[in-house]
């Protein structure tokens, strides 16, 4: 834990710098200490992301930004100085019951934080895509070794930039890190409570048991799950009148989601929105806010173009380009059936009509099938409480955009944790229109992060909400990691080396799951993910050349069936 705190301190300082270079380019005047911190963060990353297509993210980079922190803290060290002091007389001003409050997120997320990480998906390609571009930047055709590779989230890269590789496998920080950050505005919000609103952003902590589970994994679900509440707060808020300023810090935020998460596309609808209403007022930046959007544009694109071959992977839209490192179009569609088949309990439901496979997909045991089963619920009855409320634009255009979310996510990977952020948003909102306590709303927070105590210390059996044997236990904290946290891996395979058609990797052992890769080093595959490719596609994964900074191509066997 004590590292991570100081982890933690570097990532505040490095954000905050980075958050007074971002808003002087896009003159942004006022902005409140988190969002500001968020807004360093997002140009950290465009800068980490820019250098990660030259160079690999490791000492050298570290020690050059390094060199650029201490020179900003100079330059703007009475801004810092203002900053701190408005954090530290915001959290003075709390009411004793909501300094506990904001004390119990910040001790949780931290103890959290020095646990192993739960989430299935850090195994299979978090771990790997972090260290890939620690070791060498981005890879082109990284994807043709491992499908899931091609994902690439920049908020991977974000992490990359914060993991000290050289140093240790145990830095994985950055979701506490946000989570107690958004955490002090949610805070703040609900000790305010001058609006609905501000109350519907106070209770997003309401949902901190399952918020948690993502604290201790670079997962980019946790960024758009506590950021997406605030951009609907703030569209609701200045749906009619919008300042510049404003504008520009909503349009800096929906940015940095799209380009950690391109599912979050949805939400350039909402700035769509604001701009055309408020089009007198923000016309005169326009030119601004368009340079900002190419340059994430092209830089989501390139990355996409280099690692898979695909500007727009993992569909083969656009598909106009064509190099030797292209993913072949059969492995990007095992890659979409895959993770079809995952919104689907992993069965496949190709033979059942549109009825049938609703049917089944409502149907589904466990956690799975409630979330799916709560989403509809809220989708059908939230027009009955639009009805009620005077200014419901703001919010038909929310629902509107949560039927849209609903229908991408269907036809590509129906997983509830795509949509669970509009369950958050949609069921909250009920929650306002129908509670105006302020002491209801804290209850409902207190318990939510006592369950998450009880979970964090006490070995619980998942078999009642997960079907998935590696994910039947979440990782508890232990006393150890006072100190120094756990591993980034619950893996404790033995890695071995592996030859299969002279392609040479590191394979975890039998005893994980097929698309299982864990802290291997690189690079690293699991050995039946390569037979089954080889056996099925008659593809093995092949070096572009004589090492693993030129990448891998799919090489098809000679032998293969055309």
């Amino acid at each position: 834990m004590l590292l991570i705190v100081l982890s933690w301190i570097y990532i505040a300082f490095t954000s905050l710098n980075w958050g007074f270079v971002f808003r002087k380019l896009l003159k942004i005047n006022d902005c409140h200490v988190t969002i500001h911190l968020i807004l360093g963060l997002f140009l950290y990353t465009i800068i980490t992301s820019g250098a990660a297509f030259f160079i690999r993210i490791h000492i050298e980079y570290y020690v050059v930004i390094l060199i650029l922190n201490l020179i900003l803290t100079f330059i703007f060290k009475k801004d810092i100085a203002q900053y701190l002091n408005t954090a530290l007389y915001t959290f003075k001003a709390f009411k004793i019951q909501y300094k506990i409050l904001f004390g119990l997120v910040f001790l949780l997320a931290l103890a959290q934080s020095a646990t192993a990480p739960y989430l299935i998906d850090n195994e299979s390609y978090y771990i790997q895509t972090i260290k890939w571009i620690n070791e060498f930047g981005y890879v082109k055709g990284l994807a043709n070794l491992h499908v899931f590779l091609g994902q690439n989230s920049s908020w991977h890269t974000l992490q990359a930039g914060f993991n000290f590789p050289f140093i240790s496998n145990r830095f994985n920080d950055i979701n506490g890190f946000v989570f107690v950050l958004l955490g002090l505005l949610f805070v703040e919000k609900l000790h305010k409570h001058e609006t609905k609103q501000d109350f519907f952003l106070g209770l997003v902590l309401v949902f901190s048991l399952f918020f948690m589970q993502f604290v201790n994994t670079p997962s980019p679900d946790l960024i758009v799950f506590l950021i997406t509440p605030y951009v609907i707060y703030e569209f609701i808020l200045n749906y009619k009148n919008i300042s510049i300023n404003r504008f520009k810090i909503l349009l800096s935020l929906v940015l940095f989601l799209c380009f950690i998460k391109v599912t979050m596309l949805v939400l350039s609808v909402l700035i769509a929105i604001l701009f055309f209403i408020n089009y007198k007022t923000l016309e005169f930046e326009s030119l601004r806010y368009t340079i900002i959007c190419c340059i994430i544009l092209s830089m989501f694109l390139l990355k996409n173009y280099i690692i898979s071959g695909y500007l727009l992977y993992p569909t083969s839209a656009f598909n106009v380009l064509d190099v030797d490192w292209k993913l072949p179009k059969q492995l990007l569609q095992l890659y979409k059936t895959g993770t079809y088949q995952s919104g689907m309990n992993n069965t496949d439901v190709t033979h059942l009509n549109a009825f049938e496979t609703f049917s089944y997909w409502i149907k589904i045991p466990k956690l799975h099938g409630f979330f799916n089963k709560v989403y509809v619920i809220l989708l059908i009855i939230f027009p009955l409480f639009i009805l009620k409320i005077k200014n419901r634009k703001p919010l038909l255009i929310i629902y509107m955009l949560a039927l849209l979310q609903f229908a991408i996510v269907w036809l590509n990977s129906p997983q509830y944790r795509f949509f669970f952020v509009f369950i958050v948003v949609l069921s909250l909102q009920i929650f306002i229109s129908v509670f105006k306590s302020q002491k209801i709303g804290l209850i409902f927070i207190y318990v939510s992060l006592a369950l998450s105590a009880i979970t964090l210390f006490i070995p619980i059996n998942l078999n009642a909400f997960t079907s998935n044997n590696f994910a039947m236990s979440l990782s508890n904290f232990k006393l150890n990691s006072l100190v120094i946290p756990a591993k980034n891996s619950r893996i404790t395979t033995t890695f071995t080396k592996e030859n299969n058609s002279g392609f040479e990797f590191n394979s975890p052992g039998d005893d994980v799951f097929f698309w299982a890769t864990g802290d291997g080093d690189l690079p690293c595959v699991n050995k039946q993910h390569i037979e089954y490719i080889k056996t099925y596609y008659h593809f093995i994964p092949k070096l572009r050349g004589n090492g693993l900074n030129d990448g891998f191509i799919s090489y098809k066997l000679e032998n293969s069936e055309n």
